[in-house]
């Protein structure tokens, strides 16, 4: 959709679909499936924090543009200011057309060296900024803009401590948001990508509870994967169609190098994030041999549980410095320096914002706020849900029930021995899975979790007391990342295993060399990252 300006101040680019457009007042909507009819109405008569679904708005405003955006960041636009004019796009390689200066930012390029994605409004293209989640953004006719929060992340000042309470009240919330969207996909075939873990597990049994008709499941792995056998128990407990995707690394890594993986990344990058390969090969095989309807709709577990990291510092009242470096430690570890947030400025700078929007500190419960929030609205904003735009680069739709505005709140609502970890949320999910097959059914697990709790204490005591415990977790790790389960190592393919073994045995992950490979303009058959 190209809209010419309206007035002086602004031209839009919107390459989706799925944008509807009104006329009075103007404004574009975007939703993962076709919006119904009335759609854009409702929405406009709604305040942010009251709007269902998956959702990106653009409003005509004082002769330039308002850029509202969800919770999840669905769909981000990009802007940039070029010839006096904002131009506004949702397509990097669109944009790229109509910027004059396509350059690295070289600041952004160093978080995202760490991270895998860029923070705030920033992009790794100079001078080109996007949408950050939960926010709406205000482009002026002369040339100035600003960037303001409208979701609050604050936890219920008078919460729910009891877990029988807490489970009634969630329950109501994922009925009324997977309601939503068994109405919004009508008849379209249902796909939900089973890990045999916790969420998708339980966004399955929440279909079988409402009588999803057209669902489906699927899994892929490397032959003999431990996942996938469980995924298939999984389905076949629930009563859902099943199938597996075996991946062959070798033809993953062929096909990478290939046509299919560079369009691939020049779809969901995004200006913002690494794209995220994960389904990519499963996708590719789907579509070649039919597996799916061209118009299937996906359903991840993306979920606002489980956002939490670094618990201990739930005990005791510990320092700002204490909690902000945490906060910023934790999001950068893909090169394995455990410093490299002290050279990184703007994710600092990133952090402090993220604490003053939920007014941290102010008491305990604002240290749990401060380190969901961040995640929420970078990495899980970002790199995860940015992972919905591999389903839209086949064409397919989808949905994020398990992040929709009822399951949101609610989890708000729950006390701080609620929701700090995943014990309750295993528990819930555990007792709606044998309500749904009057059964139970294992759950993945890596290999060093399947070892007895008493041995595996008394090995790990026994490792910590020789000082052999790092190097032995190191080396397991580098194993599974050169035969991962999932094929991850294929993806690597471009860096000599000599170079891939030296990085990974000083620390970094899988993601490290791939942020690195994608950089450097040789993750592929052709560089997608903007020049230096």
């Amino acid at each position: 959709m190209d809209t010419p300006a309206a007035a002086p101040g602004y031209r839009l680019h919107l390459t989706s679909p799925t944008w509807t457009r009104g006329s009075s007042p103007a404004a574009h909507l975007w939703r993962p499936l076709p919006p119904r009819a009335g759609d854009l109405a409702s929405v406009l008569r709604r305040p942010p924090e009251q709007r269902t679904g998956a959702w990106t708005l653009v409003e005509e405003h004082d002769g330039g543009l308002r850029l509202s955006t969800d919770r999840a960041r669905s769909h981000h636009l990009l802007f940039a200011r070029a010839g006096g004019t904002w131009v506004v796009c949702d397509d990097p390689q669109e944009l790229r057309r109509l910027v004059p200066s396509w350059q690295r930012d070289e600041a952004a390029a160093e978080v995202f060296l760490h991270t895998a994605f860029t923070v705030g409004t920033t992009t790794l293209v100079r001078g080109v900024r996007a949408t950050p989640a939960g926010a709406v953004v205000e482009l002026r006719p002369d040339g100035s803009w600003t960037s303001r929060p409208w979701e609050t992340y604050r936890y219920d000042p008078e919460p729910i401590t009891a877990p029988e309470e807490f489970s009634a009240v969630f329950r109501d919330a994922l009925d009324a948001a997977v309601e939503r969207m068994l109405r919004d996909a009508g008849d379209r075939r249902l796909l939900v990508p089973l890990s045999g873990g916790l969420d998708s597990r339980l966004l399955a049994a929440w279909l079988k509870r409402h009588g999803a008709r057209n669902a489906a499941a699927f899994t892929y792995g490397v032959p003999g994967s431990a996942e996938a056998a469980v995924s298939r128990d999984v389905a076949e407990a629930l009563g859902l169609d099943w199938f597996c995707v075996e991946l062959d690394p070798a033809e993953v890594a062929r096909a990478w190098a290939g046509p299919d993986g560079a369009d691939f990344q020049e779809r969901t990058w995004g200006a913002t994030s690494l794209p995220h390969v994960q389904d990519w090969y499963a996708l590719l095989t789907m579509r070649e041999r039919g597996l799916v309807d061209a118009d299937a709709v996906f359903l991840p577990g993306h979920t606002i549980v489980g956002n939490m990291h670094d618990e201990d510092l739930l005990d005791g009242e510990p320092s700002r410095t204490r909690v902000l470096t945490a906060v910023a430690a934790h999001h950068c570890p893909l090169q394995g320096e455990k410093s490299a947030w002290r050279r990184l400025p703007r994710l600092r700078r990133e952090v402090v914002r993220a604490a003053d929007e939920v007014s941290f500190p102010d008491g305990a419960r604002s240290v749990q706020e401060l380190i969901e929030w961040f995640n929420l609205r970078e990495r899980q904003a970002k790199y995860i849900n940015g992972s919905m735009k591999a389903y839209e680069a086949f064409g397919y739709g989808w949905a994020l029930p398990m992040l929709d505005v009822e399951v949101w709140r609610t989890w708000l609502r729950g006390s701080q021995e609620l929701t700090a970890t995943r014990r309750w949320y295993r528990s819930f999910t555990a007792e709606a899975f044998a309500e749904a097959t009057g059964t139970t059914t294992r759950l993945f697990e890596p290999p060093a979790a399947r070892i007895p709790a008493a041995p595996r204490r008394v090995l790990l005591a026994a490792l910590r007391a020789t000082g052999m415990r790092a190097a032995v977790t190191r080396a397991v790790s580098v194993r599974t990342m050169l035969h991962h389960p999932m094929a991850f190592e294929a993806f690597n393919e471009p860096m000599a295993r000599p170079e891939q073994l030296m990085r990974m045995a000083r620390g970094a992950g899988s993601l490290g060399l791939w942020t690195r490979l994608f950089l450097d303009g040789t993750w592929g058959e052709r560089p997608v990252a903007p020049p230096v």
